[in-house]
């Protein structure tokens, strides 16, 4: 590595419409499967590459809500849609590439995910 930091510009906050998804559930105007729909491959990276996310469900209660960073981007080749830590997403803008990171909330049991945020990582 470089020694060079991440730089995070230009995001891009879903955590509105987070809130007001959960309040038309909680509302009865939207369904639990249509809240709690991630697909395996979403479950799997959270379990598998997310962190904790350090409060409950807002679904289900389970204390095993995770957060998950997608990265995405022209430069990226096969690695684009892929889940990575902040130390891998670090590695990769350190070598010259710019990526998008969309963080995302997951719960393992009840499948409940929304897009928290997204944002341009780059060392310039």
């Amino acid at each position: 590595m470089t020694g060079e930091h991440v730089v995070y510009r230009n995001e891009v906050s879903h955590r509105f419409a987070r809130a007001e998804l959960l309040r038309r559930w909680r509302a009865g105007e939207v369904s639990r499967d249509e809240v709690c729909d991630a697909d395996f491959l979403l479950v799997t990276a959270a379990q598998y590459h997310g962190v904790p996310a350090g409060h409950v469900c807002p679904v289900c209660e389970s204390d095993d809500l995770r957060i998950v960073q997608w990265i995405h981007g022209e430069q990226l080749g096969r690695m684009a849609g892929t889940a990575r830590s902040d130390e891998e997403i670090a590695r990769i803008v350190a070598s010259g590439r710019e990526a998008t990171v969309h963080t995302v909330e997951v719960c393992p049991r009840c499948r409940w995910n929304h897009l928290l945020t997204a944002v341009t990582a780059t060392t310039r």
